[in-house]
């Protein structure tokens, strides 16, 4: 069934001048209407990069990035002068190039307690340098990245589904939840889909797919540079996130199946880029598998064999449905403080029912070649994950909210563009507009409807008097922490206090004992992440502990609920003054 306009006259099969001028009025209009929503997603990318504190993990990146996470040393129990820990989310002092390439090492050494491969925080650090660690200065290197992802993805859309279709895949992903909040968020994961773009975009060329039929293979020295690309992509893809391997066997079955022909020499194009990457894996890798063994017990699944594939299942659909729809909306649904939420697995149920009606439909029009690559660049990334998953009992396709499979993002959008370039027919626009709707909608509930200003908040209450202040905050957790240090004013004389929450009224009593504090600013977090109470009563008893104590020295001036996008963001402030 066709478009409006694609319909040719029956006798002789030709077009008459009216109907061509008229259709390509009307092409004209709907590549329009496809870049207004790729510009739409360009311009929001720019307005909101500093619309949000930084959350827990991005500030961590700060940390890593300034090469001082080794100097990062929180004191037992004990305040500390906010003014003295500060200075480590910034660049240090350096004495001339020498310093800076002792700047650079230290970052190196910092990623060797993380759980991931050093590029990201080396690109950041070297961004950092340029425009400062402003919320807005070190997202631009992010939303950087991601513009140039969607021209690559415009080139590679192009060459498996025609210009229109190209523009259909492009606008999608510009405006992906998904991705969209990736591009503002200061990690890894907008750099994974960068790669796996490059990668796939030099093979697609490597092999001459090409749907509008204008370039045959690459001959020559163009040749030589997709290959290169196509090496170096792999590389930085597993420098830059670990589970980039997932994609690597959506890769390898492409070259099976675009160009098994010449299957040794894309063979040694990918393993050229794995062998580039090994100095790393043999000494970064080693070390941080060492120094962080935590990361596995965080992704082990327990239970029974009905139990474990009730949650295998759970997090594809809810990973699925994250991935093409709710983007980070779900971290905001109930339970709070559950990573698998009930109606996000419902939700994603039904995206991997759509994800079939786009097989089918693409199976019935006889898109065999189409089908196919969508399908081994998406859902095999996908699969392979689930399998490993399997076997391997752990959970890695859902962790993160699904960010850690992100890999599979870029496919499953070229499969949906598939569908509705060349298997919808007449309803192609209705449908192409409905969804880029629903995910523009999605982007402005996220951003629009979420806040995250709770330390900007916790600031304003310190800068009402220029008193000695204590900020109390049961929680040790690196994220808390560095995030009220990021955005508290060091020019105020202001101590900070954030220890375990069995430990605060000891700490507290201590700390009031040894200095006379004019307010104290009393943070809870509503979920501290370490050494987290067992009960609810427990944590409430340490609470009425702690506000017995500030209560017995100091009148209470003012209490309110913080929050932001996630149970990490729970807070309530509480100011004590004399």
């Amino acid at each position: 069934m066709n478009g409006p306009f694609d319909r040719s006259i029956q006798d002789g099969g030709a077009a008459s001048s009216a109907q061509l001028a008229a259709r390509s009025q009307w092409d004209t209009a709907i590549k329009g209407f496809l870049l207004l929503c790729i510009a739409i997603g360009i311009g929001l990318r720019a307005l909101w990069a500093g619309k949000r504190e930084l959350w827990y993990d991005e500030v961590l990146s700060v940390l890593i990035s300034t090469g001082q996470k080794n100097a990062y040393r929180l004191p037992d129990n004990e305040p500390f002068a906010l003014k003295d820990f500060s200075p480590l989310l910034n660049l240090p002092a350096e004495n001339g190039i020498s310093g800076a390439l002792e700047t650079v090492k230290n970052v190196i050494k910092g990623t060797l307690g993380d759980p991931h491969p050093p590029l990201f925080y080396l690109s950041e650090h070297g961004w950092m340098r340029l425009f400062g660690n402003s919320e807005a200065a070190l997202r631009s290197l992010v939303v950087l990245v991601s513009l140039v992802t969607l021209l690559l993805a415009h080139s590679l859309g192009r060459r498996v589904l025609g210009q229109r279709g190209g523009l259909i895949f492009t606008a999608l992903l510009s405006l992906n939840p998904f991705f969209f909040s990736h591009s503002l968020n200061l990690r890894m994961y907008t750099g994974l889909v960068f790669w796996v773009v490059v990668s796939g975009g030099c093979l697609l060329a490597l092999t001459g797919v090409d749907r509008d039929g204008r370039t045959a293979e690459a001959q020559g020295w163009q040749r030589w540079l997709l290959r290169g690309g196509m090496a170096i992509s792999i590389t930085a893809g597993f420098l830059t996130q670990y589970l980039f391997a997932y994609w690597l066997f959506g890769l390898a079955a492409l070259v099976l199946y675009l160009d098994r022909k010449h299957w040794f020499q894309h063979g040694l194009t990918m393993a050229t880029g794995i062998l580039l990457f090994m100095p790393w894996a043999l000494w970064g890798t080693r070390q941080q598998a060492r120094n962080r063994g935590d990361v596995l017990s965080q992704i082990s699944s327990a239970g029974g064999p009905l139990q474990s594939a009730l949650q295998h299942g759970k997090d594809l659909a809810q990973t699925v449905g994250n991935h093409l729809l709710l983007g980070h909306l779900t971290t905001s649904m109930e339970p709070l403080g559950d990573p698998i939420k009930p109606t996000a697995v419902a939700i994603g149920c039904g995206v991997l029912g759509f994800l079939g009606v786009c097989v089918v439909g693409l199976y019935r029009r006889r898109q065999y070649r189409v089908l196919m690559i969508g399908v081994l660049m998406g859902l095999l990334p996908l699969a392979v994950a689930l399998a490993i998953d399997i076997a391997a009992n752990t959970y890695t396709l859902g962790f993160g909210w699904g960010r850690s499979t992100i890999v599979a993002l870029p496919g499953c959008l070229l499969l949906v563009a598939a569908w509705l370039e060349l298997a919808t027919g007449r309803w192609r626009e209705v449908l192409t507009a409905g969804l880029l709707a629903v995910y523009l909608a999605v982007n402005v509930g996220d951003f629009v409807g979420r806040d995250r200003q709770m330390f900007h908040t916790v600031n304003s209450a310190l800068l009402e008097t220029d008193e000695s202040t204590l900020v109390v905050m049961n929680s040790r957790a690196w994220g808390h922490v560095l995030r009220l240090i990021y955005y508290l004013d060091d020019q105020t004389d202001t101590d900070v206090l954030a220890t375990d929450p069995a430990k605060v009224t000891e700490s507290l009593q201590a700390a009031l004992a040894a200095k006379d504090y004019r307010r104290v600013l009393w943070l809870k977090a509503d979920y501290p992440l370490w050494r987290e109470p067992e009960t609810e009563a427990e944590a409430a008893a340490f609470i009425d502990k702690t506000e017995a104590l500030l209560q017995a020295q100091y009148p209470l001036i003012n209490s309110q609920a913080l929050s932001g996008t996630m149970n990490l963001d729970e807070f309530e402030l509480q100011v004590y003054q004399q």
